[in-house]
């Protein structure tokens, strides 16, 4: 599998603490820092460091690790682009009771933009042990997480209690084994040599529990969906796009092809940033009211089932990434809207294939699965000057300034209530404006074994997974 895979980035959670970290609503919290304070300008960032806090050699954690992990995230010879692209305008400091960052504009989402950075002891580091980062960053560092690495190898890693641990963790022993295919890993569960197993998609999810795992859910920062594209003269009519709208029902899609494993959404900001995530009721499927806007729009029912006016007709491809369960998802959205008289080919297409297809803007429909990450800042999707390159804004639709300008309270505002508001005002306004249709934010699942007692949290990534391992203990 190797250092690219998922499993082996999500050990990181295990061994490296941040500054902040993500609470069971997905704000930012204390970690290595007992808080944070902003600027009354939003431009500095102070955090105060708890004190007496240790490597896992017995060395103190300091601000001169802080600011070397910066300095290292910044450096030329630092290989992850889009980690770094935010660091880039960022200047950290010690203030003496801990260190600030100075940014060159105000940026909300700063604050959950440090629970994303593993603080590491490259302090201690030497320039010949920081020439050959990250390959030494797994075993030859010292940890601040529950855990340190003992042993590592192509199949499996092996894990020790941290023995100055903040909080320390029950197990003795963690091993994460490493499958090339998810197969093998459920036979293992089945024979059961590991306890648990990840799954990212409904239908491994169901064969986890059909082998007598017990899942635990974690709601995503990603959100699922169905993008109209405007420069299509049918799609540009509202009427159009709304009676699609109304004649999805989102509960079947959860209860269908996503077999329980998403939560329905209507909202811009996806479910798992939950303190800021809107209480927007969904609303339901409504083909008689779809099917009378139509009809008041001019387009009758046809040969076929299918709705014309003139020379038109309701006809649209859709495209979606063939990657599980949305080929499926787009098949039942095929099947819903067809009951109003809108006739849908659904089109699979690699994952880069579909997004070159809209950034090009040579679709009708399509279904996307997008991460937000943890904050509500979704400007980057919405935002009119967001087109690409410069963004993901690819529906085509004219600029809403309205739209833009809540986009902005939710970018720049520091104060959480003001930003949640901000985030209901863009949900509000895409509503309007209809560029696309929310449908769901996906989850993943940690499948445990009977005998094994976890604590995963509600939300996050799927390193969340490991956020209260302290409190793992078999039962």
């Amino acid at each position: 599998m190797g250092a690219g895979d998922p499993a082996v980035r999500d050990v990181g959670a295990l061994l490296y603490r941040r500054l902040l970290r993500l609470d069971s609503q997905a704000a930012p919290a204390a970690d290595l820092a007992y808080g944070y304070s902003v600027s009354q300008d939003g431009l500095t960032y102070h955090l105060p460091l708890e004190t007496g806090q240790l490597w896992s050699d017995g060395r103190p954690i300091t601000s001169a690790d802080v600011i070397a992990t910066v300095a290292w995230v910044q450096s030329r010879g630092f290989g992850d682009a889009a980690t770094a692209a935010p660091w880039r305008d960022v200047h950290v400091r010690d203030d003496g009771n801990g260190v600030s960052f100075d940014l060159a504009g105000p940026r909300a989402s700063f604050a959950a933009q440090l629970t994303q950075l593993p603080i590491l002891p490259l302090a201690a580091l030497t320039p010949a042990q920081l020439a050959t980062l990250p390959s030494t960053a797994a075993s030859a560092m010292a940890t601040s997480g529950p855990l340190r690495v003992v042993s590592s190898t192509a199949a499996s890693i092996t894990l020790f209690p941290n023995p100055h641990a903040a909080r320390r963790v029950r197990l003795n022993q963690v091993e994460i084994d490493l499958f090339s295919h998810f197969a093998d890993a459920v036979a293992a569960f089945r024979a059961r040599s590991v306890d648990a197993v990840v799954a990212t998609d409904p239908s491994a999810r169901a064969q986890l529990v059909a082998a007598g795992g017990k899942p635990h859910d974690i709601t995503t920062f990603r959100f699922v969906d169905l993008l109209f594209n405007e420069r299509t003269p049918t799609l540009a009519d509202p009427a159009v796009r709304q009676a699609i709208a109304g004649s999805i029902d989102r509960s079947l899609l959860v209860s269908g092809p996503l077999r329980g494993m998403g939560v329905a959404e209507v909202g811009a900001v996806p479910a798992g940033v939950a303190w800021a995530t809107p209480h927007l009721a969904i609303p339901p499927r409504d083909v008689s009211s779809a099917a009378a806007a139509l009809e008041a729009d001019g387009w009758r029912m046809g040969p076929g089932g299918v709705r014309v006016r003139g020379a038109a007709s309701l006809h649209f491809g859709l495209a979606v990434a063939d990657v599980a369960p949305l080929p499926e998802v787009a098949a039942s959205i095929a099947r819903q809207l067809f009951a109003a008289g809108i006739d849908v080919t659904v089109s699979t297409l690699p994952g880069g294939a579909l997004t070159k297809l809209l950034v090009g803007g040579r679709f009708d429909m399509a279904i996307a699965d997008w991460d937000s990450g943890p904050d509500p800042d979704v400007s980057s999707f919405w935002r009119s000057t967001a087109v690409p390159p410069a963004g993901f804004n690819v529906s085509g639709g004219p600029p809403d300034p309205f739209l833009d300008q809540a986009l902005d309270r939710v970018a720049t505002l520091s104060t959480p209530s003001a930003r949640a508001s901000a985030a209901l005002a863009v949900s509000s306004q895409l509503s309007d404006d209809l560029p696309g249709l929310f449908l769901e934010t996906p989850q993943v699942s940690l499948v445990v074994r009977p005998g094994i007692a976890v604590v995963v949290p509600p939300v996050g990534y799927s390193a969340s997974r490991y956020d209260d391992i302290v409190a793992w203990h078999r039962g």
